[in-house]
């Protein structure tokens, strides 16, 4: 263990010690050899992987898209026997032959209708109606060799069609049977489905259409393009139609242990590869088959070009490793001598290498630096001066507010000397105004707003007066301690006193805050002149927009309207939602709601940016 430990220690010491070309050659090696090697010892097993993937890839997109049309096949030509059971004239002759009427002038009717929809429809090859024990119509499509009279009860014993279409309740039942004997290549498929009374629901008879199978020999035929490869559709346990050739009892076998109704499954044995795609719409198989030794007949071919390749690509990757080196090295060493001058007291820059990558922008950040470096150095005894007189100022700006609250003191303490009561209280909500506007914090308690709003209205009844002016303040305890951000609710009040309450010349002004459904509800309602419809459109629309009012519009539209708008929706974003209605001659309200969860994290967040 130590004797490891000691190697490995030389080997890290000789490899630190040597320069980066040599490592960066090495690496390129090192990274050169591992896949070479790598690839050629599991080539075969990649290739094989590589070819059965993508064989079952192809057979799986070929395979559903067959099932796909098939299903189509199988939806339209389900509707064709509806149509065939809307037909009038199909009741009045089961009607009549189960009287034992003479049905033969309905049945003409009723072939001609039979005939028309065979020649609408190229697949159907043979219509036909029958009871337990009978025919009573079949149409045939003329260009073919067989149809239902030839298999019906030849074939299929009118017993056995009937036992067929039970098995529907009522619905259509495909039904794949052996027309020869044991000639599985002559299949016949059926769509059989009982004929109920519309009005008492009662069996009368038996449907059954023949499908031509040249439909499905023709999907197939589409689809697939590789030779070697077999596909087939299995129905009831025969082979409806086959391409190419396939164990067809190997087959059988899968089809019968299958459970999966949806995907595709796979087989795999030492001859051939199976998938199984089932149509659980009518209980049929589609399944495609390959020879294992025709699927990787190309493996030992590739694996010969996988070898060529990697020997010319270790032949370019070493001739592009080394130019690679070359044009690492030269900005590196640029960097390592200029650190070295740095190290020395000697700040100067790189030259210009041109470069855009990772190295061009190290060279330019270290640029950059040493110009920076050289920019403190000559600037940090202006710096310190600055600083001062930054100072200075900043003492200066605390010592402005303490004279203007000494000044409006002195004022208030003579209107009090002297008895008059109106300057001492003017004097007292403007220190009040002050005191707010000059606080540096930008949320205040509502409780504080509230104080605020109320200094301010005691202001403007100098010009109103007393009993033109009124102010209503009703709010929740719980909603007095929100912190909102300043001077928030001041603008809506100033609107509504010039705005609304001034033409008129007397009103009042009711401000209410309270709490429910988990948000803080703001509410500044007047009794002024109001707006008409028209004119609180264009406010709405300006304040939606975040537009700014023209000349002509701003006698009217109140801007610090725009200013709590945009702060809303900068501080709270979707959280916060304004709203203003107004009737003419009757008042104006402005609703604010912000959520409280919303309210709670913006102060708590301003505090930690504090």
């Amino acid at each position: 263990m130590g004797k490891s430990k000691g190697i490995l220690d030389r080997f890290l010491k000789y490899y630190r010690s040597i320069s980066i070309d040599k490592k960066f050659l090495a690496v390129a090696y090192i990274q050169i050899f591992i896949p070479i090697i790598l690839i050629g010892v599991v080539s075969f097993r990649i290739s094989s992987d590589l070819i059965f993937e993508k064989y079952i890839g192809y057979t799986s997109d070929v395979i559903k898209t067959a099932r796909l049309r098939i299903v189509d096949k199988i939806n339209e030509l389900n509707l064709i026997t509806q149509d065939v059971l809307y037909q009038s004239e199909l009741y009045n002759v089961l009607e009549k032959a189960q009287r034992k009427i003479d049905y033969y002038d309905d049945v003409a009717s009723f072939t001609n209708k039979l005939r028309k929809i065979i020649l609408g429809h190229r697949d159907i090859q043979s219509i036909g109606i029958f009871t337990k024990d009978k025919k009573l119509c079949i149409v045939d499509n003329t260009s073919q060799k067989k149809g239902l009279d030839e298999i019906v009860p030849l074939a299929i014993t009118f017993e056995r069609l009937y036992r067929i279409a039970s098995n529907g309740d009522g619905k259509p039942v495909w039904y794949v049977a052996n027309i020869d004997g044991e000639n599985e290549n002559n299949p016949a498929v059926l769509i059989v489905r009982l004929i109920n009374n519309p009005r008492t629901l009662k069996f009368q008879g038996i449907l059954a259409i023949m499908v031509n199978s040249e439909l499905f020999t023709k999907t197939f035929s589409e689809l697939v393009a590789e030779k070697s490869q077999a596909i087939s559709l299995i129905g009831q346990n025969t082979f409806v139609c086959t391409k190419g050739q396939l164990n067809k009892q190997e087959v059988m076998k899968l089809t019968d242990s299958i459970k999966n109704e949806n995907g595709v499954v796979t087989y795999t044995s030492k001859e051939s590869i199976v998938n199984v795609l089932p149509i659980k719409e009518v209980n049929w198989y589609i399944v495609t088959s390959i020879p294992v030794k025709v699927l990787f007949r190309d493996i030992d071919k590739l694996r010969i070009w996988l070898i060529i390749l990697c020997f010319l690509s270790f032949m370019i990757t070493s001739a592009t490793a080394l130019l690679l080196s070359m044009d690492f090295l030269k900005p590196i060493s640029a960097i390592v001598e200029a650190t070295k001058k740095v190290r020395s007291g000697e700040y100067t820059t790189i030259n210009d290498l041109e470069r855009k990558d990772e190295l061009g922008l190290l060279i330019e950040n270290f640029n950059s630096m040493v110009q920076k470096i050289n920019h403190l150095i000559n600037s940090i005894y202006k710096e310190q001066i600055t600083r001062k007189e930054a100072e200075i100022k900043a003492l200066q700006s605390q010592l402005n507010p303490h004279f203007l609250f000494n000044i409006l003191e002195s004022i208030n303490w003579l209107a009090q000397l002297n008895g008059v009561s109106q300057i001492s209280d003017v004097v007292i909500a403007l220190s009040r105004l002050l005191e707010v506007n000059l606080k540096e914090e930008k949320f205040l308690p509502l409780e504080e707003e509230l104080k605020y709003i109320t200094s301010y209205i005691s202001i403007l009844k100098i010009n109103f007066g007393e009993e033109n002016l009124k102010l209503e303040i009703d709010a929740d305890k719980k909603a007095l301690k929100f912190r909102i951000p300043k001077l928030l609710i001041q603008p809506l009040v100033e609107n509504s006193v010039f705005h609304g309450i001034r033409p008129k010349g007397r009103g009042k002004i009711f401000i209410g805050c309270y709490v429910f459904d988990e948000k803080l509800n703001i509410i500044v309602k007047d009794d002024g002149i109001g707006m008409n419809p028209e004119k609180l459109n264009k406010i709405r629309d300006g304040l939606a927009n975040e537009l700014e009012f023209d000349q002509e519009e701003k006698s009217y539209t109140r801007i610090g309207l725009l200013n709590v708008v945009k702060r809303l929706k900068l501080i709270y974003g979707s959280n916060a939602h304004f709203s203003i209605e107004s009737v003419p001659n009757k008042g104006t309200t402005i609703k604010i709601e912000i959520l409280v969860e919303a309210i709670e994290k913006v102060y708590e967040d301003n505090l930690e940016y504090l």
